[in-house]
């Protein structure tokens, strides 16, 4: 299915007044199957925040962890939960989560993980340390609460204003030596359901097209660069402590070749051919 005729799918089913009742009844007939990359892409990313904060000394243990945007598959917050952590915030805007997608995800960490004896004991989210706050509002949190305050491929999707503020509101929920990781993909996810567009290909739209395609889809990208991202960051109160950026080779090489809108054609392209970034952010002093 090309790009423009999976956006249009998903415009027709969002502005269908039984849209989100149809979701729940095709889930009923015909479960909901995780994606085993996108699972396996998660766990990696768990992995990866685990050493981040490893390298600094730190960990999840005993720590209260709120999770931004955690969508259909609560993989990293039971993740957390068999790293002995004190307590998971899930967060989401709209509820995403439900009993079929939790056993869906059970079932998956169970085939995965077949020798961990403590997931057979996980049958409802009340037997994990979780609570599922959506939709999500900040005065749900407790002021100077927070150890730390993660995200996986979730600030990519709000835009930047909503970002900052959503940010700002945070730094009085964290602790003072609290932390901040987040990994945010870059790359066009329209590219997932049609390989034949490039990852940054939404970097050739007008910002009028950008807007037009983002409504239909009720979300989007905002199409926010590595860079971008620090000093919105700055702005919302914190100190970046870490910045990693890793470019994609191939589409490096492939961007000379497409026609870039504004503000993108004047944007070094080693700056626009980084795919996914991780950062770490600590409260900036007062």
């Amino acid at each position: 299915m090309g790009w423009q005729l999976h956006v249009l799918k998903i415009a027709i089913t969002n502005r269908l007044p039984f849209g989100q009742m149809l979701r729940r009844f095709k889930r009923r007939i015909f479960g909901y199957e995780p994606d085993a990359s996108n699972i396996h892409s998660t766990l990696a990313s768990f992995e990866h925040m685990t050493t981040v904060l490893k390298a600094g000394n730190r960990s999840f243990e005993n720590a209260t962890v709120l999770e931004i945007g955690s969508g259909w598959f609560p993989t990293i917050p039971i993740m957390l939960s068999l790293n002995k952590v004190k307590h998971v915030l899930m967060t989401d805007l709209i509820p995403h989560m439900d009993s079929m997608t939790f056993d869906a995800t059970v079932k998956f960490l169970r085939n995965t993980f077949s020798d961990d004896q403590r997931l057979s004991n996980i049958h409802q989210l009340s037997d994990l340390p979780i609570s599922y706050l959506s939709p999500f509002s900040i005065d749900h949190v407790q002021d100077a609460s927070l150890d730390y305050v993660i995200s996986r491929a979730v600030l990519e999707h709000i835009p930047p204003k909503d970002l900052e503020s959503l940010l700002a509101a945070l730094r009085t929920k964290m602790k003072p030596d609290s932390l901040m990781v987040h990994i945010v993909d870059h790359s066009d996810h329209l590219e997932h359901v049609d390989k034949s567009i490039s990852r940054v290909n939404f970097l050739t739209w007008s910002k009028s097209r950008h807007a037009t395609i983002n409504a239909l889809l009720k979300g989007g990208e905002n199409r926010l660069r590595h860079h971008e991202y620090l000093a919105i960051f700055v702005r919302a109160g914190f100190s970046v402590i870490r910045a990693d950026g890793q470019t994609h080779q191939p589409t490096l090489e492939r961007i000379p070749s497409l026609r870039l809108a504004e503000p993108y054609i004047n944007m070094p392209i080693a700056q626009l051919a980084v795919l996914q970034s991780t950062y770490v952010l600590g409260l900036a002093s007062s």
